[in-house]
């Protein structure tokens, strides 16, 4: 099941933590996630500095609909699945 991330959830970086996430997806049987472009920045903050952002969590998909395409594609978040893509 594809959900949106709340928006209280990885919305300030001092009270981000990835256990909140990990419990949320398998409290809610996520298979996608939505989520905004600071959530995803501060996502990305938790993670090695040497990696490049992760584009899945625990195997699901992350999705970024407000990020510039261009940053998506950089990052290879881009989803291919999305209205209108062939």
């Amino acid at each position: 099941m594809r959900k949106a991330l709340p928006d209280p959830m990885f919305a300030d970086a001092e009270t981000s933590r990835l256990t909140m996430l990990r419990s949320w997806v398998l409290d809610h049987k996520v298979s996608e996630i939505d989520m905004k472009e600071r959530q995803f920045w501060n996502f990305a903050a938790l993670q090695p500095i040497a990696e490049k952002p992760w584009t899945t969590f625990m195997g699901r998909v992350i999705n970024v609909p407000d990020m510039p395409e261009d940053a998506q594609k950089t990052l290879g978040l881009f989803n291919k699945n999305s209205p209108g893509m062939i």
